[in-house]
This record gives structure tokens, C-alpha cells and sequence, in this order.
């Protein structure tokens, strides 16, 4: 029998669902997209972990993947349970050997700023909903496609810079570095490849006093059931299981 999986992920907010009652939470969100991959519904053992209110964490070592999810607030916020976030990240990314490190939205830029990369506020304001990226040649072979349409909600972002041994996935004309990859080590989208038209459509109107009666009727339109998140989770499923 094949050795589980064990997955910790780190829900770092919760305005998507915040009475628990629609999906159980962002983490059990998080865990019921994971589990809709047929190779991981045997495999994988998923435990959430609030790491903004209680503020807990797994130790080192019980976990084979760490997944960090989104959220809305700024990675260099010095809110006590962002530094407590970024210190953990950076010793884990710096001392665990084996384990591998995930990032959505707010984890992507948690992730990149833990191996040395800077973050932004991008002046354009917000790129929100349903958004075609173009791949990268690491995109493309990772994805098996020229781009993939995936829903976003970002308004910080990892800025355009030398990235040493870590590969840009793709860009968009807002954002153009959209992930990050190092083999067997670092799998990151800006995007959220876990929300499909239902959870976009949750995020959205939490952030409509954010964005322009323009912007917000715009992203409204786009947010259709067309995004690919099977083609991102078969992605993840074949970083994680390598």
C-alpha cells in the first residue's frame, strides 16, 4: 500500500466563509478541492490549521506538503500573526529538506518573500476574477498548455525581478509573475486555482467597497464556471505525489 500524504494546510483567513456553515471553512475548501482529484482521495491525510486566530501551527516534520492559502491582507503587515506566519515559513523553508511548500494568492507572496523575493503593491489596483495567463515555457510543461484561465483576486503581488533558481509560470499584462516553481520543492500561483464561480462570487462582494463600480461589474461579468482548476489540481497532484 503507497504511504499517505500528509498535508497541512494553513488557512490564513476565513471572510469566504465566515459563520463555517457553506463549505466548513477556507481550509475545508481548500481540503474538498484537493480531495477531488481521484489520486488523492486515498493518499492524501489533510488537516487545516488556523494559523490567523489561534494561531497554530504543525511541527516540523509532520507534514509532506504545507499549503498556504490566500488572504486579504498585506504579507508585510506586522499584524502579530503575519510575522508570526513569515518567521515560521522562512525557518521551514530554510530547514525542512524533504517537505514541499504550496502558495495561493497571499501564500504565493508569503512563499516568495521566505526565499528572498520581494512583494509590491501593484499600482494598477485589483486583478479580480476569471484571467487568462499566459505560461511560461515551466507553465506550459507543467500545465500542458500555452495558458489557463483561472480565477484571481489580488492587489499585491510579487515584483518583476531576478529570480534565481525559482521559474516564473506565467504572466499577466497586471501581474508578470503569476507563479513559482522549483522542482520538488516550490509549486505558487498568484491565482486561486481552489475557487471556482461560487467562492470567486463570496470574495467579491467582501471586496466590492474596494473597488470601482467599473472594476466590480467587470469582474461580476467574468466569473463564470469556465476557469480550469482540474488542469491546475492535476498540476499540484503531480508536484505533490513525485
Amino acid at each position: 500500500m503507497a504511504k499517505p500524504v500528509m498535508i497541512s494546510v494553513l488557512e490564513c483567513d476565513n471572510h469566504i466563509d465566515p459563520d463555517r456553515s457553506k463549505w466548513g471553512g477556507y481550509g475545508p475548501l481548500v481540503s474538498k478541492w484537493l480531495r477531488s482529484n481521484d489520486r488523492l482521495q486515498e493518499l492524501a491525510q489533510i488537516r487545516v490549521w488556523d494559523v490567523k486566530n489561534a494561531m497554530d501551527y504543525p511541527e516540523p516534520g509532520d507534514y509532506d506538503v504545507l499549503i498556504i492559502t490566500g488572504a486579504p491582507a498585506n504579507p508585510e503587515g506586522e499584524e502579530p500573526w503575519l510575522v508570526k506566519l513569515r518567521e515560521y515559513i522562512e525557518k521551514e523553508v530554510e530547514t525542512a529538506s524533504h517537505q514541499k511548500f504550496v502558495g495561493f494568492c497571499f501564500g504565493h507572496q508569503i512563499l516568495a518573500m521566505a526565499y528572498g523575493l520581494s512583494v509590491e503593491c501593484n499600482d494598477s489596483g485589483y486583478e479580480f476574477s476569471a484571467t487568462t495567463i499566459q505560461l511560461s515555457d515551466t507553465g506550459k510543461r507543467l500545465f500542458n498548455q500555452d495558458s489557463i484561465c483561472l480565477n484571481e483576486g489580488h492587489q499585491f503581488q510579487v515584483k518583476d525581478q531576478d529570480l534565481g533558481q525559482l521559474h516564473n509560470l506565467g504572466s499577466t499584462d497586471h501581474t508578470r509573475i503569476q507563479g513559482l516553481f522549483l522542482p520538488k520543492r516550490l509549486w505558487s500561483l498568484q491565482a486561486h486555482p481552489e475557487f471556482d464561480a461560487e467562492a470567486l462570487g463570496q470574495i467579491l462582494e467582501f471586496a466590492k467597497s474596494k473597488l470601482s463600480e467599473e472594476d466590480y461589474q467587470n469582474a461580476r461579468a467574468r466569473n463564470t464556471d469556465n476557469v480550469e482548476q482540474q488542469v491546475a489540481l492535476d498540476s499540484l497532484v503531480n508536484f505533490i505525489l513525485e
